[in-house]
């Protein structure tokens, strides 16, 4: 595996790290001068070049002469490359930032005007906090050609970041951990690869420190009325951990979830916390595991903050998915039956706020056309002759929010030169390249767990489930019941009628399972070590019950079967659904939630195409698509 870097020790050191993660694979290491390193004039504190540190080592990926690159994750542009992807993100030892002085002074021992060097305003600013006397110096280079200039007498001190000073081997020169706010991903690593790379993901998922993050959910609670939430807004706030809220909500929509609320609402001259602060409520409990609703009036990205917060949660590599909200503006016309647009009258809509922060500054506008996939020379053309600038950023998207969702970005000069399919939405402006597109997946089973991916998860399912009718069972004749799905608990309950409490255990698969027996009154005994058949045939073993009653599906086989005192009673049967084929190049992966999940992918497209990676959550389904020679990630084994 070829690996590409930059030239410095401090590089060296930490692709060493990232190499000794997998001591059975042979790594060869190129190293290369980016634009950074070949201008070392030019100050990071005014350069606005946002590839400063990576733009040559992203060519060499995106022409495939390297595999993976490591950088330091605050290296990294943002947005970044669409056709690149972070597959790990390290943890990071220390997030602190020290000072470097010539005979180890401290800074409050400084002498008076001492000059300090450093690359970041944001380190200048909170330095002249703490000594308004000091003068600040832009200073460049690797870590030890800055601490010569502190030697030689050019500088009396420099700001670096204590992390790459212990990878250093230099701890001794720290005069003084400072104070300071840095940057969130100080010290961390982040290997990057091309998009297509499902091997590598495969491969760096259990270094991937974000799969222990939680993630944010920015939700337009719509009009303020419960009834214009949306169904899947309502599903999130239902499995959210915590509910960050805005003014102007419907107090019902607060009621759908019994977990912790924060009120974050802004009015006018009356702002309960700064958007700074709000921010990194976020940041801070996404980071610690929690699935976490901002519960927005109208839509998030229409005259509010989302579009804010989503920069600053997607610089810090934090999982994100939007959930659009009916706005005022549709809500008021529909009350009062006007039509935004309609034929012969009107058919352009602008969208306006009368809060103008600063009248002199200029700022682009966004516009956006229905219905011209087949016209997007003319819409180019017209753009150029209204003088909006070449290089604009353009996205074209066809059918938005369905299963053959499709994006396409450009600019104005050349969004003539693309193709896509009606119907489809033309969105021109600054905004476009403001944030990176979700990554999405495919997710096959029957009802999906959206806080459970960081990615967006487009349901698809490939089976469907039908009753059998009630069973003739005699319960008292048990003294078990084994569940392996959530399917088999709802068809067990609602077809069993007659069921009473006859002091039988009941042993469920796992968590969620376990979670779909307490809404039917009653509460799993045990539950499987993980979350699979074999694990759980091994604590029906070991409890060694007289009888056991396990409700299934038709096609259920698993090891359950081989106990002679297990007794299956088909209460359901699993059938494919013939979905329409979509394009797969467009999707990062698919979940698989069970063996027949598989079956009916592979009756639909024959095979797995080799870019998407393959999420499952138990060993059989695991077993089938490893003999594919497919890459296979089991959620419950990492």
């Amino acid at each position: 595996m070829k690996i590409v870097s930059r030239k410095s020790r401090l590089a060296k050191i930490q692709v060493k790290e990232i190499t000794n993660l997998f001591p059975d694979v042979d790594f060869d290491v190129c190293y290369v001068d980016t634009y950074g390193d070949k201008h070392k004039k030019i100050s990071l504190i005014t350069n606005q070049k946002k590839d400063f540190f990576t733009d040559t080592i992203d060519k060499i990926i995106l022409d495939e002469k390297a595999d993976i690159a490591v950088h330091s994750a605050k290296d990294l542009p943002f947005p970044l490359n669409p056709e690149l992807q972070v597959v790990a993100l390290t943890g990071a030892a220390d997030k602190t930032d020290s000072l470097v002085s010539r005979e180890n002074l401290k800074l409050n021992q400084l002498p008076p005007e001492a000059r300090v060097g450093t690359s970041s305003i944001s380190r200048k600013v909170q330095l002249l906090n703490l000594r308004s006397d000091i003068v600040p110096v832009s200073i460049r280079g690797n870590i030890e050609e800055r601490i010569a200039q502190v030697d030689s007498g050019k500088v009396d001190a420099i700001i670096v970041a204590t992390c790459a000073l212990k990878r250093l081997g230099l701890e001794n020169r720290i005069s003084e951990i400072l104070p300071f706010d840095t940057h969130p991903l100080q010290g961390n690593l982040a290997v990057i690869a091309k998009r297509d790379r499902a091997d590598l993901t495969k491969m760096f998922y259990e270094h991937d420190i974000r799969n222990s993050f939680g993630k944010v959910w920015l939700i337009g609670a719509g009009i303020g009325s419960e009834d214009s939430l949306t169904v899947k807004a309502r599903k999130i706030l239902e499995v959210a951990d915590i509910i960050f809220y805005d003014d102007l909500l419907d107090i019902n929509i607060l009621n759908i979830s019994s977990r912790e609320k924060i009120y974050v609402g802004k009015r006018k001259n009356h702002h309960s916390l700064s958007q700074e602060k709000i921010n990194e409520l976020l940041y801070q409990n996404a980071l610690n595991g929690k699935t976490v609703a901002r519960l927005k009036g109208g839509d998030p990205l229409i005259f509010a903050r989302g579009g804010e917060e989503a920069a600053c949660l997607q610089q810090r590599m934090i999982p994100l998915e939007i959930i659009p909200g009916i706005s005022a503006f549709n809500a008021c016309a529909a009350a009062c039956n006007i039509p935004l647009t309609q034929r012969n009258i009107s058919s352009e809509l602008a969208l306006r706020t009368a809060h103008i922060s600063d009248k002199k500054s200029k700022k682009s506008k966004t516009i956006i056309y229905y219905m011209g996939a087949s016209k997007l020379s003319e819409i180019s053309k017209e753009l150029l002759k209204e003088k909006v600038p070449k290089k604009t950023p353009v996205a074209l998207i066809n059918n938005a929010g369905s299963i053959f969702e499709k994006s396409v970005f450009t600019t104005v000069s050349k969004m003539g030169e693309e193709k896509i399919d009606a119907p489809a939405i033309s969105i021109i402006g600054e905004c476009v390249k403001q944030l990176n597109p979700p990554e999405k997946i495919l997710y096959t089973g029957l009802s999906p767990d959206y806080s459970k991916f960081n990615e967006k998860i487009i349901h698809y399912p490939l089976i469907k489930v039908t009753g059998t009718g009630s069973p003739k069972i005699n319960l008292e004749e048990y003294d078990a019941i084994i569940f392996t799905s959530k399917s088999a608990v709802r068809f067990f309950f609602f077809q069993s009628t007659n069921f009473v409490d006859c002091n039988q255990q009941i042993l469920s698969i796992g968590t969620q399972t376990a979670k779909e027996i307490t809404k039917f009154g009653y509460k799993a005994d045990y539950i499987a070590e993980k979350a699979d058949s074999d694990s759980l045939a091994k604590l029906v073993k070991r409890k060694k019950y007289k009888k056991v009653l396990y409700p299934c599906s038709n096609i259920s086989n698993n090891a359950l079967h081989k106990f002679k005192n297990v007794h299956p009673k088909i209460i359901y049967k699993t059938e494919f659904i013939n979905q329409p084929k979509i394009n797969l190049t467009d999707f990062k992966g698919v979940v698989f939630s069970s063996p027949s999940t598989v079956k009916s992918f592979l009756n639909l497209y024959k095979k797995i195409p080799n870019n998407l990676i393959c999420y499952v959550f138990g060993r059989h389904t695991q077993k089938i698509l490893e003999d594919l020679n497919v890459n296979v990630i089991n959620l419950y084994e990492i």
